[in-house]
């Protein structure tokens, strides 16, 4: 029983670590956490030792192609000015009806192959109209050649809806207050 409350402590000890420095940048110099001695038969795997990695190791998110974006951009205002009625104005409202995030596949032309919602808060007439949305504005602009290396390219939008189902693609909003 003592075992599993010291495990149950660490774990714990690591979560409020690991949480505390999320968005903050690693000290300086900070040593090595020794690794744990091993003690008998382990019942639960050891949490882990909560220091930081040296710089330079760890993920990494990649970085974002400015071709991409520029691109994603132009997407968006041909969606947008193809569907113009049912666009809200100005910024989201605090409490959004629903945010839908649509996988999209276009050709080297810009036509949508394919669009697959991967987030959605369930509700069908959303899920048609970001469908809609996307029918009403193929072709999109053609990607450069850069992007479509395979003949088609995936990229994601958000959909960002308001109580009376007006909406925008993330990508044109502006940001919540």
């Amino acid at each position: 029983m003592l075992k599993r409350t010291c495990l149950l402590h660490a774990t714990l000890a690591s979560v409020i670590v690991v949480a505390a420095g999320c968005g903050s940048t690693p000290p300086a110099s900070s040593p090595a956490a020794p690794a744990p001695a091993a003690s008998g038969p382990a019942t639960a795997p050891a949490a882990p030792a909560a220091s930081w990695p040296a710089a330079g190791s760890g993920p990494r998110l990649a970085a974002r192609d400015p071709a991409l974006e520029q691109w994603k951009r132009l997407a968006a205002e041909r969606i947008h000015a193809a569907n113009s009625a049912e666009l809200f104005e100005g910024r989201p409202h605090h409490l959004l009806q629903g945010v839908i995030v649509v996988d999209v596949t276009v050709d080297k032309s810009g036509n949508v192959t394919r669009s697959k919602i991967v987030r959605s808060p369930g509700i069908p007439k959303l899920n048609n109209m970001v469908q809609a949305s996307l029918k009403t504005a193929s072709p999109l602009p053609a990607p450069p050649a850069a992007l479509v290396k395979t003949g088609a390219m995936t990229y994601s939008e958000t959909w960002l809806f308001t109580n009376d189902t007006k909406w925008r693609v993330r990508t044109l909003t502006v940001p919540q207050e």
